[in-house]
């Protein structure tokens, strides 16, 4: 009986997909993605999880209709959400806490797969990884603890660092946990914080332009949408001071930031296909467990480093996995 029912199980999963596209209907997957459809790592982004869908059975104008928005401010962010809410799809894709919760906010009875989302426990998004108990699953990025990770990592390429730029939007819970982790570790270290508004880039120049030394001075780049849409100024506003920053996603690195340190968000939206597919089969968002990363990247940007005058540890050196020349 039991080989019976699990032969049941993998026919059902091998005819589902199939299954819509004989009725004529057509799943609706939702995304909601918190930054613009020109940037080129979105539409990365989105490429993996349209080719993790299809090798799973899922075709665009076959059995499967994707609705995709792109929003940068936050009312960009509350209209799209209700734009896709009222469509009621089998599933919605969200990108960030921002995105997760503005969907939440408009729907909470669609299942939804989060990408990209720090601290989903704390954040109040799941009960637990393993049980999340609602109707939203899926990848979380950093654990608080990473603040910490990112100070040391940075200490190692600058040693001297006695003061610290925390780059982070505090409305996010996921930020203040992680800035809550980098000042205990700066604290211990004899490091003094200095907790500046993300896009406030008065603020940050203002900052900056007051460390006498400038390689006495650090930035830690909080993981958030707006950092991510002024990475540009961000990275600027480190070189033009000479100041080492470390970021939290390998694009910053290799478009001339110092380090970065941090997951792969194209395997992340890969990943998310596999979610995805298995609601669209009958699985249950709480019965999926929330899945941590599992591999972190290490991207050093000896360019930038020569730069500022700085040495690349041999030990650092040997640990990245990816190096920008």
């Amino acid at each position: 009986m039991k080989r019976r029912a699990a032969l049941g199980g993998l026919l059902a999963l091998c005819v589902a997909p199939r299954a819509w596209t004989q009725s004529g209907r057509r799943a609706t997957v939702a995304a909601l993605l918190v930054f613009p459809a020109s940037d080129a790592m979105t539409r990365a982004r989105m490429a993996a999880f349209v080719d993790g869908l299809a090798k799973l059975g899922w075709r665009e104008g076959h059995n499967l209709r994707l609705e995709v928005r792109h929003a940068v401010s936050d009312a960009e962010v509350q209209r799209a959400a209700a734009e896709l809410a009222a469509l009621e799809p089998a599933v919605m894709l969200a990108q960030t806490n921002v995105a997760l919760a503005a969907a939440r906010k408009q729907n909470i009875t669609v299942p939804t797969v989060f990408v990209a989302v720090s601290d989903p426990v704390g954040s109040g998004f799941v009960s637990s990884f393993a049980r999340p108990g609602g109707n939203a699953t899926g990848f979380a990025n950093f654990a608080p603890e990473m603040g910490a990770k990112w100070l040391q990592v940075l200490r190692e390429l600058s040693p001297r660092t006695e003061r610290m730029v925390l780059l982070l939007n505090s409305a996010l819970a996921a930020n203040r946990e992680l800035a809550g982790a980098a000042e205990s570790a700066a604290a211990a270290a004899g490091v003094a914080t200095t907790a500046v508004a993300s896009g406030d880039h008065t603020a940050l120049e203002g900052v900056l332009a007051g460390f006498a030394d400038k390689r006495r001075g650090g930035i830690v780049v909080m993981p958030n949408p707006t950092n991510t849409q002024n990475q540009k100024q961000i990275v600027e506003a480190a070189a033009r001071h000479g100041v080492p920053a470390i970021y939290p996603f390998a694009y910053y690195a290799r478009n001339g930031g110092l380090v970065s340190y941090g997951i792969d968000l194209v395997e992340q939206f890969r990943l998310a296909a596999t979610y995805v597919d298995r609601i669209l089969r009958g699985a249950k968002p709480a019965e999926l467990p929330v899945q941590q990363p599992t591999k972190y990247e290490l991207v050093i940007n000896l360019k930038t480093a020569r730069t500022l005058g700085l040495t690349v540890p041999a030990a650092l050196l040997a640990r990245a996995d990816e190096v920008v020349e």
